[in-house]
């Protein structure tokens, strides 16, 4: 057993809270229009966590809080309980906080191998920053990056263009190239949007591969079947405020979610019981 996981079983075990992330009060407006409200949840470490609700109720804004993009008017964003205030987000990659972005964001004229070497910038020293990517037999980085892909089943895509790859491999190799920052916490933003049912069963998967590997996934994304398969807890939110904050298989039950996001209200309900 991985360390990080005797951790995450030892506080569940013994009832006790042990959040990677935590969201205390975040508020934040844009223009003078109030995009979140006093938003607070825990990520539990180890955790597989969905963040849904309306387009418009402010998750991706609150993402950008998280990943240093954005700064809140008022609350706290605390990783492994440290405030992230002041911190941008290439420091925050090193504190073991990736994202990946819902439009794809891999350089298309690059191979597999190469994009995923991208990843590892957060480790190298500046004058590593301005030298070419290490390429040779011998270099640490691509063996790492070998090694990577082949464990996720993508090793026959690694000399090839990313552009010539289907929308599925390369959403799944954005995942691959977020990991190699050595991430504790990963954030994904609409990893299943576009994709086909095939390509959204090996999408999670691949997910539920690195949750086995001990990182905490928080994911923002619009279809309930991929979220029910794959994530254990959710925050609701509705016009930047939140509305629920539980497990995955109470949702269903609750009745501000059924009125503003699934657009059901208790009555309705009853009536087609």
């Amino acid at each position: 057993m991985h360390w990080s996981e005797f951790g995450v079983n030892f506080f569940q075990e013994n009832g006790m809270s042990n959040p990677i992330l935590r969201l205390d009060n975040i508020s934040k407006s844009f223009g003078g229009v109030r995009v979140l409200e006093k938003v607070s949840f825990d990520v539990e470490r180890g955790s597989r966590h969905a963040l849904i609700g309306p387009n418009g109720a402010g998750k991706t804004t609150l993402f950008n809080i998280i990943s240093g993009i954005h700064d809140p008017e008022k609350g706290k964003v605390l990783l492994e309980g440290k405030d992230l205030k002041g911190i941008p987000s290439r420091k925050r990659i090193k504190r073991g906080l990736s994202r990946s972005f819902q439009n794809i964001r891999l350089m298309p004229h690059l191979s597999v191998l190469e994009n995923v070497m991208l990843g590892q910038h957060s480790r190298f020293q500046l004058l590593d920053m301005v030298k070419p990517l290490n390429f040779s037999a011998k270099s640490t980085g691509k063996a790492e990056a070998i090694d990577t892909l082949k464990s996720f089943g993508i090793e026959l895509h690694e000399g090839q263009t990313v552009s010539s790859l289907p929308y599925g491999i390369r959403k799944k190799i954005e995942v691959v190239r977020a990991l190699m920052s050595e991430p504790r916490l990963l954030l994904l933003d609409e990893p299943a949007a576009g994709l086909n049912t095939a390509e959204t069963n090996n999408l999670r998967d691949l997910l539920n591969e690195v949750s086995n590997r001990g990182i905490t996934l928080l994911l923002v994304d619009h279809d309930m079947p991929f979220v029910n398969s794959l994530c254990e807890q959710v925050s609701v939110m509705n016009f930047g405020q939140l509305i629920y904050d539980g497990p995955v298989s109470d949702l269903k039950n609750d009745e501000k979610v059924l009125q503003a996001y699934l657009g059901k209200d208790e009555n309705s309900e009853r009536s087609n019981a």
